[in-house]
């Protein structure tokens, strides 16, 4: 009878674990810590991260940070891995640098300082027409990435955001509009509170843990609200 109401205890302890396991597990891991090493803090090289609208996404790119050229996006949930052999030198421009997964393609332009990176052309299936918004992490800056949306008056979108220190980078599109119509957001992120601006409008917000969440306005008086997680 002992033996048996030990064995019982073991298995309950068991499936306990097993559950608490499995519920740990969901979700995106998020580092708090910059991947960018300090040597290149200066440089074309070291990571780059952003945000994609078409559908919706993040994007991660290695220059040789440690000694690769790889393109990692999460886009609609899922992940996929790019990779260049082009070559690139230290402290010079980068042009049309060719990253491709299969007969998926991502170019990118980036300065010697690393201070501007841009995606010159893409063409991902399912998905073209992607726009892109990237900026440089540093060893002493990391770049936080939201995936989110908006309503409001006779509209929703798509709304991600990038923060890195106390600047604000973003891009925001309609359900309701092409490609060519994508909004690029800057503002600012000072003590948790954000504020900023797109063509034609303004917004504000407040971050909480890996949540932020505001309100918005444009020129034609039309107002709503937004919402995104950290994913990046």
């Amino acid at each position: 009878m002992k033996k048996l109401l030990l064995l019982l205890l073991v298995s309950t302890f068991l499936i306990s674990c097993s559950s608490d396991s499995s519920s740990e597990s969901s979700g995106p891991t998020l580092s708090n810590t910059p991947q960018a090493k300090a040597e290149f803090d200066t440089s074309n090289f070291g990571i780059y991260k952003g945000v994609i609208i078409g559908s919706t996404g993040v994007i991660t790119i290695n220059i040789k940070n440690d000694g690769e050229l790889k393109a990692t996006l999460v886009i609609d949930g899922v992940t996929s891995t790019y990779t260049s052999t082009g070559e690139v030198a230290l402290n010079q421009p980068i042009n049309n640098l060719r990253f491709t997964n299969g007969s998926n393609t991502i170019d990118i332009n980036v300065s010697a300082n690393g201070n501007d990176i841009v995606v010159a052309d893409s063409n991902i299936e399912n998905h073209l027409g992607a726009t892109f918004n990237l900026v440089k992490e540093y060893s002493t800056d990391l770049v936080k990435c939201y995936q989110g949306t908006y309503t409001g008056t006779n509209d929703n979108g798509v709304f991600n955001i990038i923060i890195i220190d106390q600047d604000l980078y973003g891009l925001s599109r309609s359900n309701q509009i092409q490609e060519s119509d994508t909004l690029f957001l800057n503002g600012a992120f000072i003590e948790n509170t954000i504020s900023g601006t797109f063509d034609g409008g303004s917004f504000s917000g407040t971050t909480s843990a890996n949540n932020i969440s505001g309100t918005w306005q444009n020129a034609s008086q039309e107002t709503g609200t937004w919402t995104g997680q950290r994913t990046l």
